[in-house]
């Protein structure tokens, strides 16, 4: 039997590395009121989410719905720093099959979860929470949010980064890393057959802006 080349992938890399967002073609931007997405010039190169001022004020950025894990595992990864003070926030990041609208894809209040996408499935933090200090995975399965697993890792200090790792099979279970380290498996996370986007959203809980580097995002995928 033949075996695929690597071009039975699809890939995609938003390295960040450009003069401004290119919001026509390659990324899909959700945004609440004043906030703002853009080109942060840097080394390396970022795109910087911007919160108005506000609660639940959210800055998001995706792609195209072009990937499904039921055609093979698919992987998403980004690698994010925090430029403001680690309080009042909150932020999603992984896959949804969302890609259009400004609200986070998975929230969480105090102790429960909450899946404003129908499939998401990624990590979830929020200075709210009973937990506030602790990042979390969870998926949302058909609007049904699993059982959150505490990783019991911290978001990093400003200007710290961070990297998250999403692999989602091809029945819907999920494995979560931070930093290349593994925290946590769900089975059952996502609705296999569907078709998902890689996503970052930052969001503020009060009357004061987020803000949120993104170094880069990847995701891969097998070909239908």
């Amino acid at each position: 039997m033949a075996t695929d080349t690597g071009f039975g992938k699809v890939k995609v890399f938003h390295d960040f590395t450009g003069t401004a967002v290119d919001q026509t073609n390659d990324i899909n931007v959700g945004l609440t009121s004043t906030g703002s997405i853009a080109i942060s010039v840097q080394n390396n190169g970022a795109c910087r989410l911007t919160t108005k001022a506000e609660a639940a004020a959210t800055a998001r950025i995706s792609s195209g719905l072009q990937w499904n894990p039921s055609h093979g595992s698919c992987v998403m990864e980004a690698r994010v720093t925090q430029q403001t003070a680690v309080t009042a926030r909150a932020f999603f990041i992984g896959w949804t099959n969302d890609s259009t609208t400004d609200q986070t894809p998975i929230s969480l209040a105090t102790t429960v979860f909450t899946g404003t996408a129908e499939n998401a499935v990624g990590f979830v933090f929020n200075t709210a929470a009973s937990d506030g200090s602790s990042i979390y995975c969870v998926g949302s399965k058909e609007s049904v949010c699993t059982a959150g697993v505490d990783t019991d890792v911290a978001v990093a200090a400003i200007t710290v980064w961070q990297t998250f790792r999403v692999e989602v099979s091809t029945d819907g279970d999920a494995v979560f890393s931070i930093n290349g380290k593994e925290e946590a498996r769900i089975e059952n996370a996502i609705t296999a057959d569907t078709d998902i986007t890689p996503t970052v959203c930052a969001t503020a809980t009060a009357a004061t802006a987020v803000v949120m580097d993104v170094d880069y995002i990847y995701a891969e995928g097998s070909r239908e």
